[in-house]
């Protein structure tokens, strides 16, 4: 007998005539596979949409894919002559300069702190992935003199918005311990939202030139963020580069660029400049993996239970084929390639529907949250008929903390890895049962029989 006829018996015993009850364990143990796996495919697909959405906002927004922190603060004529040689730098494609510190904003009774970052006004129509992940929710983009844009948070909180005269405050600390403050009247020409309200919360954009006058040296940084085509493509542990050339061309402009600044300013890539945020998404996606693969472990016990009921009911088979000179090895090869059949079928059922949710996680999340809201509206209504109960709406995704839109990246070097690791585990909790099979003696079973 030789490995196709292996096949030929597993399938016949998987798929042959059965009792009832052991189809029922059988189709039970490749149910439990699929589910299995739905969370597990839903997992790895929506977090890393998540994580490459909040990332790229951190990175394309925030602190660009190469930052240039200057030790300290440049005179204008250097500044733009270091901003005049990275533009000829090959394979660069944006510079732009920035001013960054901090303040106290100011409208009516309203006070808040805010980060103040002070840019080019052209900047929106220079930097497309600008215009493409901050959005504007009033207003227009407008960074003439005495002019401010608000973050939507900092608009909240201090009850501004288009049109109205903030006050933005900063303080200058003299030789002697003194502290100067310094107050800008502005006028707020816009209201955005980068669709992650952990990223945007405290932001202010001012005109490059009306930042670089409020904020004092001592207490603000100046900086030049470097934008190239592929920055995924730069040293990281949550991406993978398109190409190794890829790799070795962003590599390169890094290291030019740090020849050409150092060592008046330190140079960092998009990872180095957040290590810790971007590693916090790291292990909490591989916190949610591991659990996901302990429950596929768990389903594939079922596959090892059911086996073993089909063992059992096949004893006279098994005595029949050994009594023909089937080798033990032949048999336990046998049902280890049903449990890999089973396993198969539990992942063809299980990528199927996780894909399924993944792709539609949006509308699955908006769905649950109207039926929740509606049952809570439901429960409310019945419960003010004996009191005075207020109802308010349940978000389940807010965006206070995450955001506004779930995307979702399907990786097919996932799949593979996850369907692998799947059909091994049923293999081996075949392993188990095919032992036994392997070890049936023909003689005593055709005896009882």
């Amino acid at each position: 007998m030789n490995p196709h006829s292996a096949l030929y018996l597993a399938f016949r015993f998987l798929f042959g005539p059965t009792t009832d009850q052991t189809y029922r364990r059988i189709r039970g143990g490749v149910i439990g596979v699929g589910l299995s796996l739905i969370p597990i495919v839903v997992v790895l697909q929506v977090a890393d949409g998540m994580i490459a959405g909040i990332s790229e906002r951190y990175f394309e927004t925030g602190s660009s894919h190469i930052v240039a922190v200057a030790q300290f603060t440049p005179e204008p004529e250097s500044l733009e002559g270091s901003v005049s040689d990275l533009e000829r730098v090959a394979g660069v494609e944006l510079v732009a300069r920035e001013k960054r510190g901090l303040g106290l904003a100011a409208f009516g009774d309203g006070r808040t702190a805010v980060t103040i970052r002070a840019v080019e006004p052209d900047l929106w129509e220079r930097d497309p992935s600008v215009s493409e992940y901050i959005d504007l929710v009033a207003g227009e983009w407008d960074l003439s003199e005495r002019s401010v844009l608000l973050g939507e948070s900092v608009a909240s909180e201090l009850g501004a918005t288009v049109g109205d005269t903030v006050r933005i405050l900063t303080a200058r600390t003299l030789s002697g311990g003194r502290i100067v403050p310094r107050t800008r009247s502005v006028t707020v020409t816009g209201v955005f939202s980068s669709g992650y309200a952990d990223l945007d919360r405290l932001w202010v954009f001012l005109p490059f030139d009306e930042g670089a006058r409020i904020l004092p040296d001592e207490t603000s940084e100046t900086l030049i963020g470097i934008k190239i085509a592929d920055p995924l493509s730069l040293p990281n542990p949550l991406f993978r580069a398109s190409s190794r050339e890829a790799a070795e061309s962003a590599v390169a402009i890094v290291d030019e660029v740090r020849e050409l600044l150092t060592p008046d300013y330190r140079v960092t890539t998009w990872f180095e400049s957040d290590r810790a945020t971007y590693m916090s998404f790291r292990t909490t996606k591989d916190l949610l993996v591991f659990i996901t693969v302990l429950i596929v472990i768990v389903a594939a016990v079922n596959i090892s239970s059911a086996l073993v009921m089909l063992v059992l009911e096949k004893q006279e088979e098994i005595a029949v084929l050994k009594s023909f000179g089937a080798s033990p090895s032949l048999l336990v090869f046998t049902f280890v390639l049903a449990g890999m059949v089973l396993g198969a079928l539990g992942t063809l059922v299980g990528l199927a529907l996780g894909l399924l949710l993944a792709v539609n996680i949006n509308e699955v999340l908006w769905f649950i949250e109207v039926v929740v809201n509606a049952f809570a509206w439901l429960g409310g209504a019945v419960a003010g008929l004996f009191a005075d109960v207020n109802v308010t709406g349940i978000e389940i995704l807010s965006s206070e903390y995450y955001l506004q839109e779930i995307p979702t990246r399907i990786r097919l070097v996932d799949l593979m890895l996850v369907s692998i690791l799947t059909i091994f585990l049923a293999s081996l909790a075949a392993w188990f049962p095919a032992r036994r099979a392997g070890r049936v003696r023909p003689l005593d079973v055709l005896r009882r029989h």
